[in-house]
């Protein structure tokens, strides 16, 4: 007599089998976007502990010389063999005063890569301008020791601008001009320097990112590969308005340093 009942015999189908692949390959699939997400996340706050870092460093240094160090430059992009050190030394009229990079060589700045560049999280170099001109009479007022006495606090500069896009009505970075009022972050009376990170995507970075090339400057063609503009906004995925953007911006405004500067008894 035949079981009424007939048990089912160990294994499973091919459908099945395929079914239970699927499955696995979508958990997997989440699971490698939420680790990859978690990782961009912990770049991204690790890169702006570092830029934070180099504010202080910044602002240590001009206690200490009683100025702002000038950028350490790069030559030949993307090799950069001039090394981590302030071009040039001592201060005074920066080699690459908007274009140039942390000098973490200068500054005692961790991590650094073998030339003494300062990195970022995803051990890209760290960018670093410092204001060129000003309301004094004396020249190289944030980087001279001796101008900056002379100037005087009241003094403030007049180069850096940071704009919250590029691609407003107006909008010119050699000018420098935003453009348009609301798209202005700071204007040029404000800000001493700015440290900045070019992002995880900077070696990839397309023509499209125009915002991104704003702030890169030295893949730009003359008078926009050394000019005094940024962008500055949250991060936008690739189709964006102004391209893909995951810089990070941090700035020093001059009345921040000026305060520093005299709480520390070196101005007025």
């Amino acid at each position: 007599m035949s079981d009424p009942f007939p048990r089912r015999q160990a294994g499973f189908t091919l459908t099945e089998l395929a079914v239970v692949l699927t499955i696995v390959a979508i958990l997997l699939s989440s699971l490698m976007w939420t680790l990859s997400a978690q990782t961009e996340g912990r770049n991204r706050d690790e890169t702006l502990r570092r830029l934070e870092q180099s504010k202080e460093l910044l602002l240590s240094f001009a206690i200490v010389n009683g100025r702002l160090p000038c950028p350490a430059r790069c030559s030949s992009a993307p090799a950069c063999v001039d090394g981590g050190d302030e071009q040039p030394a001592g201060g005074g009229a920066c080699t690459d005063g908007y274009a140039g990079y942390l000098p973490g060589r200068t500054l005692g700045f961790q991590p650094v890569d073998s030339a003494g560049y300062a990195l970022d999280a995803w051990n890209n170099r760290i960018r670093y301008a410092v204001a060129q001109t000003s309301s004094g009479a004396q020249p190289n007022h944030f980087t001279n020791a001796a101008n900056l006495k002379t100037n005087g606090i009241t003094t403030t500069p007049t180069d850096l601008l940071i704009c919250a896009g590029s691609t407003a009505a107006g909008f010119n970075a050699a000018t420098p001009t935003c453009g348009t009022a609301a798209n202005i972050v700071t204007n040029q009376t404000v800000v001493a320097a700015v440290v900045w990170s070019q992002g995880k995507n900077w070696a990839t970075m397309p023509a499209g990112n125009v915002d991104e090339q704003v702030n890169n400057k030295q893949r730009l063609p003359a008078p926009l590969n050394n000019n005094p503009t940024f962008v500055w906004h949250d991060p936008r995925p690739q189709g964006a308005t102004g391209g893909e953007y995951d810089d990070l911006l941090l700035w020093i405004p001059a009345g921040q340093f000026y305060g520093r500067m005299i709480a520390a008894g070196v101005l007025p």
